[in-house]
């Protein structure tokens, strides 16, 4: 079937056939040198389940490269998806990293980052990090990937309720401030399940908690008129899994 003569809505069946199977978002450079040996080393540690690729990653460039069924095409389930997208993309953020941001909230699925070029404005933008003082074991990754998928799953509801406050709220600084905060105590609480990995002076971080909203709250004065409550299914706290340190 040709997508492009395909209803939008479709989409949403091939959203509904990937989300519950779906182990995370993946986000990266085509440019990347690394990309390659990454992908394939995500390859074989998830051959029963899938990782999906962002539209605008996914081409005929990589037929090769995503040739196995775990690499899925991922699509916006909804118009306001790509209404987020769109958004967050015209105040000057990196498109590639924003699609991917909203899809991974959207399928309620980590963020796997394998490019360093995105690094810093992850950084830039989370609540707080998992840091690691050693290389980890296969056994390790995995398990703590599948922690990863918990973090989201756990506390997507709450997130997203979250996120329809802060929007109902938005001209209400004291509120907005209120609401991240209660997301920082998140993370501060949540971080405690990688207790298996945690050190006091990492070296390196396995994990951030981006969230969306401090994009918004940094940008307040141009997003205030343009958010609306159906964004927020899009606005969750995301666990990013840094696969530039495999």
């Amino acid at each position: 079937m040709n997508e492009q003569n395909m209803d939008k809505n479709i989409f949403f069946a091939f959203y509904a056939v990937i989300v519950k199977n779906l182990r995370g978002v993946l986000l990266f450079d085509p440019e990347d040198e690394e990309l390659n040996s990454r992908i394939e080393w995500l390859r074989k540690r998830f051959q029963y389940r899938n990782l999906g690729i962002p539209p605008s990653l996914y081409s005929e460039r990589f037929n090769e490269l995503f040739k196995y069924k775990v690499f899925r095409k991922l699509y916006y389930p909804v118009k306001e998806a790509e209404e987020l997208i769109n958004i967050l993309s015209s105040i000057g953020y990196d498109s590639v990293f924003v699609e991917a941001l909203v899809l991974a909230s959207s399928y309620i699925s980590p963020l796997m980052i394998l490019s360093s070029k995105y690094l810093k404005l992850i950084e830039e933008n989370s609540l707080g990090s998992v840091g690691i003082c050693k290389e980890l074991s296969i056994k390790d990754w995995k398990l703590h990937m599948r922690i990863a998928d918990y973090t989201i799953l756990d506390s997507y509801e709450n997130s997203v309720m979250q996120a329809i406050e802060y929007i109902e709220n938005i001209n209400d600084s004291a509120k907005r401030e209120e609401i991240i905060n209660d997301r920082r105590n998140f993370y501060e609480k949540d971080m405690k399940r990688y207790w298996r990995i945690l050190c006091d002076n990492p070296s390196k971080n396995f994990l951030y908690y981006l969230d969306p909203l401090l994009i918004v709250d940094k940008n307040i004065d141009k997003l205030k008129n343009r958010l609306k409550i159906e964004h927020a299914f899009g606005l969750a706290i995301i666990p990013v899994i840094n696969l530039t340190i495999v």
